[in-house]
C-alpha cells in the first residue's frame, strides 16, 4: 500500500510502498477513504512537541475509513477514525489502509461525505462549544468572528447565525478570503488600524469570537460592548495580549477560553447531532482534497494560509 511517512523531523513525508498491516485481536483494519491535514500533524512532523514517535512514521490524527476486518465491525461499515495514539506515536491515517484499535472506530452516516467526515469534528465542535457553550449567543445579540473565511470561524459564524444573531461580522486579513465567507456574513478586510477604521471607534457587538490573535485581538476587543464576552480560540496571527487593565476593567469585556483539550466528552456527544446538520445542509465545512502523493504540496500550502476550508488527502 501507499503510505506518507515522516523519515525526519522537519522534514516534507514521503509517500513509500510499504506492506498493508495485519490486523491484531480486537483491531479492526479499514480502507482510509479520506485524511486529515491538521494543524497538530504539522505539530508533530515538526519534532518540536512534546510527542515524538518513532521514525518513519504515518502521520495522520484524524480520518473516515471503511471497514474490511473486525471482530466489532461488519465489513463496509463507514468508521471516523480518531483517538487511541493514532496519528501521535501510532501509525495515523495517511495511508492506504490502517489497522488500529476498535475504540479508535466510530461508525457514521454514510451520507456524509468522506472528506467531510474525516474533517469535520475538531472545526464543527469549536465552532458550536464556542458560540453556544463558551460565549452563549443569544438571539438578536451583534456578533464579531475574526478569521470567519478558516474552518472554525466558518462554522462559528454558521452557528451564530443559526442562534438567531442580528448580525453577524467576519473579519478576515486578506480581501481574497472574503469570498469564503458564509452567506449572511458581513465582510470586514484587513489587520489592526484598518480593521479599527472600517468599524469605527464605538462598540458594535455584544460577543466576539476570535480565532487569529495577534494584532487584531486588542481592536476587536475595544468594539465590544460593555459587559460583552470574547470567546479566544486561536492565536495564528500571534501569541501575546496585553491588556490596559484599567479600561479593560472598565468595559468589563470577559475573556472566556476555549480549550478543546478539556472538551473531548462534549465532542463525542455533539457528534451525531453535527453529522446530522453536515447531512442535511443546515451547516456546511469547507474542504479543499488533495491526492496523497501531493501531500507534501498541500502541507506547505497549509503553512502558507493557501486552503480554502479543511485540508484532506484522499488515498
Amino acid at each position: 500500500m501507499r503510505a506518507a511517512r515522516l523519515h525526519d523531523f522537519g522534514a516534507d513525508p514521503v509517500v513509500d510502498d510499504i506492506d498493508v498491516p495485519k490486523r491484531k485481536p480486537g483491531q479492526t483494519l479499514v480502507r482510509i477513504d479520506a485524511a486529515a491535514l491538521g494543524h497538530l500533524d504539522l505539530t508533530i512532523a515538526s519534532g518540536t512537541f512534546d510527542v515524538r514517535p518513532d521514525l518513519p512514521h504515518i502521520g495522520g490524527t484524524d480520518g473516515a475509513g471503511t471497514v474490511v476486518e473486525s471482530d466489532t465491525f461488519a465489513p463496509g461499515t463507514r468508521v471516523l477514525v480518531r483517538g487511541g495514539g493514532v496519528g501521535l506515536f501510532k501509525d495515523g491515517c495517511w495511508a492506504e489502509y490502517l489497522a488500529a484499535a476498535d475504540k479508535v472506530f466510530t461508525p457514521f452516516d454514510p451520507a456524509l461525505d468522506p472528506t467531510v467526515a474525516a474533517t469535520f469534528l475538531l472545526p464543527s465542535t469549536t465552532g458550536y462549544v464556542a458560540v453556544h457553550d463558551i460565549a452563549r449567543v443569544a438571539a438578536g445579540e451583534r456578533v464579531i468572528i475574526s478569521g470567519a473565511s478558516g474552518a472554525v470561524g466558518s462554522m462559528a459564524a454558521q452557528f451564530a447565525l443559526a442562534a438567531g444573531a442580528a448580525e453577524v461580522i467576519g473579519v478576515v486579513p486578506r480581501a481574497d478570503q472574503a469570498a469564503l465567507l458564509p452567506p449572511g456574513v458581513r465582510a470586514v478586510v484587513g489587520r489592526g488600524a484598518q480593521v479599527a477604521a472600517a468599524l469605527g471607534t464605538e462598540p458594535v457587538a455584544d460577543v466576539l469570537v476570535d480565532t487569529l490573535g495577534g494584532d487584531l485581538l486588542p481592536v476587536l476587543l475595544r468594539r465590544i460592548v460593555p459587559g460583552g464576552r470574547a470567546a479566544l480560540i486561536g492565536y495564528t496571527l500571534g501569541t501575546e495580549l496585553a491588556i490596559d487593565l484599567p479600561n479593560w476593567l472598565l468595559a468589563d469585556v470577559a475573556l472566556l477560553p476555549v480549550n478543546m483539550i478539556r472538551k473531548t466528552a462534549r465532542q463525542a456527544e455533539l457528534a451525531p447531532k453535527l453529522i446530522s446538520m453536515l447531512v442535511a445542509g443546515e451547516v456546511r465545512l469547507a474542504v479543499q482534497p488533495f491526492p496523497l502523493d501531493e501531500i507534501a504540496g498541500a502541507l506547505r500550502a497549509m503553512r502558507e494560509g493557501k486552503v480554502a476550508g479543511r485540508a484532506v488527502v484522499t488515498p
